[in-house]
């Protein structure tokens, strides 16, 4: 009877063993998983400003991209289409204009380019004698979108 109590306690004392080792690796656990929790609440209080940095280090490139692209368009000169007629034969080319003394030039010549806006007359001439100039009619001039246009098509 004394051998079968003692075989019972030991069973019992296995089995509360067992139970306090599952107790103690659950509350380590929880410990762990507390202390994730916290580092992870730590991590975001840390990253929040430095999100607000990053947006403000956006926005400031932002601006800085706006005030380059407006210095390019002030300094590089708007290129134009410019369709002209003599004799009823129409061309069109794109124009470049005179930017800080830079020579205005038409893309697809060689030819001196020399523009009288009051008549809407267009003068091409030789750049070698500056003899030879031809008028030509302005029919019309466009802008920078169907000089891109143009460009990229290849019917200059």
């Amino acid at each position: 009877m004394k051998q079968k109590q003692k075989l019972l306690d030991k069973e019992a004392f296995q089995k509360k063993l067992k139970q306090t080792n599952q107790r103690s690796a659950i509350e380590r656990q929880q410990a762990l998983i507390k202390q994730k929790k916290a580092e992870l609440q730590t991590d975001i209080e840390v990253n929040a400003p430095s999100n607000s940095t990053s947006s403000a280090k956006k926005s400031n490139l932002r601006y800085a991209f706006i005030a380059l692209l407006l210095i390019i368009l002030v300094i590089f000169p708007y290129p134009k289409v410019i369709v002209y007629e003599k004799l009823g034969v129409v061309a069109q080319s794109i124009y470049i204009p005179s930017r800080f003394g830079s020579p205005e030039f038409f893309l697809d010549t060689h030819y001196q380019v020399d523009l009288d806006n009051d008549h809407r007359w267009l003068y091409l001439c030789d750049r070698q004698t500056k003899r030879h100039c031809n008028r030509y009619d302005i029919v019309e001039i466009k802008g920078v979108f169907s000089a891109m246009k143009l460009y990229l098509t290849g019917n200059s």
